[in-house]
């Protein structure tokens, strides 16, 4: 880059050289820094709605420091800003020819999985979802994606004042639904008549036997249909099962869930299947003041009869989505996607207190299947990190504090990892990949299998 001082410059009446080049640059990354200030705030303040602070707060410092720092080199003497010019121009295109190279070798996805793939031999579906629907409808397949209940306490467009009094908590009904790929194939499944991961023959048995509500790792998340817990205690306990968990769920959510779904059912057990990252998805869901309503005694949307409406509303939205995330897609590169995704920089690590709103959930959410004389079981799943490195799993997370909480409420606590994990020869072969994320089949299945020998465990001891 060095022609911007060879070629780029004239002298002005005092002899002293003059770098236009140089100043338009400058300029270029003044407004470039301006902009990016303004989608920060743009993306953090309304697309989330102050809900992901943590994760902008570093763009909001890099953006504020690059108008800071180009407000003062336009202020400098011309060979200095030339000079300051060339350096941080050849770093920019340095690295988008990283990432324009590191995009087509493949590289970028989450924990690098389809490397991870490639070296054990194992297929990788490296198409995006967008890629994925778009060739499932040229083969005439009604596909449409997941859309995760947490999408409407955060994203703009569906908020609050857009949705009124309705508030989806699954995904469109009765369609080949795509959801993503984290163990080398997506998972698609054809959603039931009220839009969750289920055989639609189950909402048809003449009484529940179990009814689960959770997060991604009640959904599905990593696995084919079938594979997932619910599909895994059919098995076992060859008896009905449905699952009304669904990716981005917090306590909250899965209450509301419980309230319109499980109150029609009047299942025997109901699981309440909990994520370590469940106390964090709370604090952005009591902010919305649909979900909040649930806390009130007697609230219901009365989902289970508006399936209709639910659906009208979910594919407005999708087809709303659809080209906004066509273009986020066309622009990874300029995001500097694979880069980001490769280090790490929007992981952030939150470890949050127990809000009293958890204990007030749990509370309401016992009284409502006490009613019907059902049983409430609540189980503990735990994350890969507590087996990558040496940590305390009382603490980590608050366990030990979560659990107390629940069994003084009088809710028995079915410890995935004290049942399941502790147990295993090699806990992280359990994961794709052995990488962060969600479980493999085999350890949904053992999942599943230390529930229903825990249920059994208690009724027995009950009897």
């Amino acid at each position: 880059m060095s022609w911007i001082k060879r070629e780029s410059y004239n002298e002005n009446s005092d002899g002293e050289k003059n770098y236009p080049f140089a100043r338009w640059m400058s300029w270029l990354f003044l407004v470039a820094s301006i902009l990016l200030l303004i989608y920060t705030c743009y993306r953090a303040e309304i697309s989330y709605q102050g809900n992901v602070g943590a994760i902008y707060f570093k763009y909001y410092l890099i953006s504020l420091a690059g108008v800071l720092f180009w407000g003062i080199v336009l202020r400098l003497r011309e060979g200095i800003r030339a000079n300051i010019v060339t350096v941080v121009t050849t770093l920019v295109v340095g690295i988008y020819m990283v990432e324009g190279g590191l995009t087509m070798l493949g590289m970028g996805q989450p924990h690098n999985a389809a490397a991870a793939a490639a070296e054990q031999g194992i297929e990788y579906d490296e198409r995006s979802k967008l890629e994925v629907i778009e060739d499932l409808i040229a083969e005439g397949v009604d596909a449409v994606p997941t859309v995760s209940p947490s999408h409407f306490t955060q994203v703009i467009g569906v908020n609050e004042e857009d949705v009124g009094d309705l508030f989806p908590l699954a995904g469109v009904s009765n369609k080949t639904t795509v959801y993503h790929n984290e163990s080398g194939k997506y998972l698609i499944y054809k959603s039931d008549r009220h839009g969750f991961n289920n055989p639609n023959s189950q909402w048809d048995s003449k009484r529940i036997e179990w009814f689960l509500t959770g997060d991604s790792f009640t959904h599905g998340s990593a696995v084919q249909p079938g594979e997932e817990i619910a599909g895994q205690i059919r098995a076992i306990a060859h008896s009905s099962a449905i699952s009304v968990g669904f990716s981005g769920n917090g306590p909250l959510i899965e209450y509301a869930a419980l309230v319109e779904y499980g109150k029609a059912l009047k299942p025997a057990k109901v699981l309440w299947i909990y994520y370590e990252n469940d106390l964090t998805n709370l604090q952005s869901e009591q902010k919305n003041s649909l979900l909040i309503q649930y806390m009130e005694d007697g609230f219901t949307q009365n989902l289970i009869n508006r399936q209709q409406e639910v659906d009208n509303m979910l594919e407005e939205y999708i087809t709303q989505q659809a080209q906004a995330q066509a273009l986020l897609y066309k622009t990874k590169w300029i995001r500097l996607y694979t880069i980001r995704a490769m280090i790490g920089i929007d992981v952030v690590d939150v470890d949050v207190d127990i809000d009293p709103l958890f204990a007030e959930i749990l509370t309401k959410a016992k009284a409502e299947v006490d009613g019907w004389e059902g049983k409430l079981y609540f189980v503990y799943l735990p994350e890969y990190a507590r087996y990558k490195k040496s940590v305390s799993h009382d603490d980590l997370r608050r366990k030990s504090e979560v659990i107390e909480v629940v069994k003084g409420l009088g809710i028995p606590v079915i410890d995935i990892h004290q049942e399941v994990f502790a147990n295993h020869p090699d806990p992280l072969a359990l994961f794709p990949f052995r990488l962060p994320g969600h479980y493999i089949a085999d350890g949904y299945s053992e999942v599943a299998k230390a529930i229903v020998t825990g249920v059994n465990k208690y009724e027995q001891s009950n009897k």
